[in-house]
């Protein structure tokens, strides 16, 4: 266990939870991460954030208000959001240094298009051919990425 500061504990040990800080909690939260990934396709409103969370989890969680707006202030403390109002509404947007972060963390969220959908195989991709030039690939994969090779290419307008 790792003491923190004014008697505040940070973890779990032997199956205990610790109590911490809120604010420690929304710093190591991934759910600041999840928040920053929402942000990268557009700006929002806390409350659409919210919402945009509990369609995410298909209904099964909403973060309350006491979640969000704390830590949109902490993110925008911390240099990676800003606000604007609008129509008397805060509306959050990524500054560089947030989108530098949501662009890592982006894959946390469903692909809302197909362009997302053909950005993350070009990411992945470029993945699979640095892991492939470091450890090589079983046959196994390569007849599988064959198999995507060529429903790409006849999904793409390529032989038939």
């Amino acid at each position: 266990m790792e003491r923190l500061a004014a008697g505040l504990y940070i973890g779990f040990r032997y199956r205990f939870p610790i109590i911490m800080h809120p604010l420690i909690w929304a710093r190591r939260s991934p759910l600041r991460y999840l928040v920053l990934s929402i942000l990268y396709r557009e700006p929002r409103t806390g409350m659409d954030i919210m919402r945009e969370i509990e369609r995410i989890t298909l209904g099964f969680w909403r973060p309350s208000p006491g979640t969000i707006y704390p830590l949109l202030k902490l993110l925008e403390k911390e240099g990676f959001v800003k606000h604007e109002t609008r129509d008397g509404r805060k509306v959050y947007f990524l500054t560089e240094k947030g989108k530098e972060i949501a662009r890592e963390f982006s894959f946390m969220l469903p692909a809302k298009d197909v362009d997302d959908v053909v950005e993350r195989l070009e990411s992945y991709v470029s993945y699979l051919q640095d892991y492939s030039r470091e450890y090589g690939l079983s046959e196994d994969l390569k007849r599988k990425l064959l198999k995507i090779s060529k429903e790409l290419e006849e999904l793409a307008g390529g032989s038939k």
